[in-house]
């Protein structure tokens, strides 16, 4: 028994506001197939002739997860196919919302941080050589549920061997990583006191090359360049503004009032930052208390396109 969805392909790019024509396949036993975007009825149709069609036009963007449910003549679903499709405005926005999270969060409600504008989100997966967020896979599950574009990261602590870290890391995500994440992301910073100790202790050829171990093994890992995030005055001070990892996508945390953050390594290498951390005390409906806010410097294909390890010019 299986139903199936043979247009459009997974991972399509489509435009919002067109009608998207949905078709499948579907055996004998399958009688009706019901059509959904996350816990959204599209449309239920019959299945004729082994085949079926539903027509819909989106009104709202980003990625979304279409399911097709088949049911046989008594009501009873038998079986399900799935794919992810992204919607994206003519004119799309160039500097999208997203949000990161971690343990310190309490419990997050999805599907209401897609309804509030969210567009990509990222989470905390481990630290170090041992330690992993137990809250991961519950946030990992929920982004992909609501739609939101999903990535995680590895909190760095200096005195750890690279190796140690990459297996940590990969442990929690590699079987996880699915076509259509965001890129595995390298957390590079001072905080707390002790890890700013600690980063101290080494030498910047030290740092350089524990940084760079790390980013390769995990390159070769998932096939995915990583992105790094960091602040201003960390690059300057530890890795003494250094354009050696100008390859790699930045992710800048720089909280001022100015229309754009301070980017280290002149203007990393030259080709400035990929998201903004712009504020640590934001709000968004579905998450309790404050939450890390960011905006991506480019449009919605853009993300799409840092997601599919494309590059863009």
């Amino acid at each position: 028994m299986s139903v199936k969805i043979t247009n459009p392909a997974n991972l399509t790019q489509l435009t919002l506001g067109d009608t998207i024509n949905f078709q499948g396949t579907a055996e004998n036993s399958i009688a009706i197939i019901e059509l959904f975007a996350e816990q959204y009825l599209l449309g239920k149709v019959p299945v004729v002739d082994g085949k079926w069609a539903i027509h819909y036009p989106f009104i709202r963007g980003g990625k979304r997860r279409i399911v097709a449910k088949g049911f046989d003549a008594a009501g009873r679903q038998l079986t399900a196919d799935a794919l992810d499709i992204f919607l994206i405005e003519k004119d799309a926005d160039a500097r999208l919302l997203g949000i990161d999270v971690s343990n310190y969060n309490p419990p997050i409600d999805w599907h209401r941080v897609k309804a509030a504008g969210v567009d990509f989100a990222f989470a905390k997966a481990t630290e170090g050589g041992t330690w992993k967020d137990d809250t991961f896979s519950t946030n990992w599950a929920g982004m992909k549920s609501a739609g939101i574009l999903r990535g995680a990261y590895h909190f760095f602590r200096p005195q750890k061997a690279a190796e140690e870290q990459v297996k940590n890391f990969l442990s929690v995500v590699q079987d996880v990583l699915e076509p259509g994440d965001l890129p595995p992301v390298l957390d590079l910073e001072p905080w707390p006191e002790n890890v700013g100790r600690a980063w101290k202790e080494l030498d910047f050829e030290q740092r350089i090359a524990r940084v760079k171990n790390w980013l390769k093994q995990v390159e070769a890992a998932t096939k995915e360049k990583p992105i790094i995030y960091t602040g201003p005055s960390f690059w300057s001070e530890y890795m003494k503004d250094t354009q050696e990892f100008a390859d790699y996508p930045l992710w800048i945390a720089h909280y001022t009032p100015r229309s754009r953050p301070s980017v280290p390594g002149d203007n990393w290498g030259g080709k400035g930052y990929t998201i903004w951390q712009y504020t640590e005390v934001g709000s968004i409906a579905g998450v309790k208390g404050n939450v890390d806010k960011n905006r991506f410097k480019g449009s919605l294909g853009d993300l799409l396109a840092l997601a599919q390890n494309i590059s863009v010019a």
